[in-house]
């Protein structure tokens, strides 16, 4: 007797985008994987063609919801990931605001840039009128608001927040501070 396997409807989405692109050799689409929440699930689609890329960048949903457990679609652009535009428009929304510390570009191993806003390590609080809080204040960091606000990781630009180590003095310095070892 035959068993039937049955799927996961984001398994069978993945197959369509897959099956959508799979003769175009300028797209590749990759394989599911689970997300670090351990509930949703997320695949990449790698484009070697920048026109397609904006093209898709433009109208490809991100973001598919079946039921309680949604499915991230990331979008590379293999030749140009990331579009020095990006890193100039945050460089401009940014500018002047000491609550940035930095806007960097970097490229990882695989030779795909990435750009990252760095924000200050402080806490950002305002009254929110939030029950769950003694003070009834919001509490958190600028990368969270950051993340709401703008598509995080959307043209290769991701949002953090500097270590609390880097206080701008060398590494070797003695005024430094170690990280903490762990309570036991």
């Amino acid at each position: 007797m035959n068993m039937f396997k049955l799927e996961a409807p984001w398994y069978n989405y993945q197959k369509k985008v897959k099956a959508m692109f799979d003769r175009d050799p300028d797209i590749t689409v990759g394989d599911i994987y689970q997300k670090e929440n351990g509930k949703d699930f997320g695949f990449d689609v790698e484009v070697r063609n920048h026109e397609k890329y904006l093209a898709l960048d433009r109208v490809l949903n991100r973001v598919k919801i079946f039921g309680n457990v949604a499915l991230f679609i990331t979008l590379f652009d293999e030749e140009n990931s990331l579009e020095d535009e990006a890193i100039a428009v945050y460089k401009a929304i940014f500018k002047d605001n000491p609550i940035v510390r930095s806007i960097e570009d970097v490229v990882d191993v695989t030779g795909t840039n990435h750009g990252y806003v760095v924000f200050e390590p402080e806490i950002i609080q305002f009254y929110d009128d939030d029950l769950s809080d003694y003070h009834r204040n919001w509490t958190g960091l600028a990368q969270n608001i950051a993340r709401e606000l703008f598509d995080d990781a959307a043209h290769g630009v991701h949002f953090c927040t500097a270590d609390i180590r880097e206080n701008g003095e060398d590494e070797g310095s003695d005024d430094a501070e170690e990280p903490s070892e762990p309570m036991e």
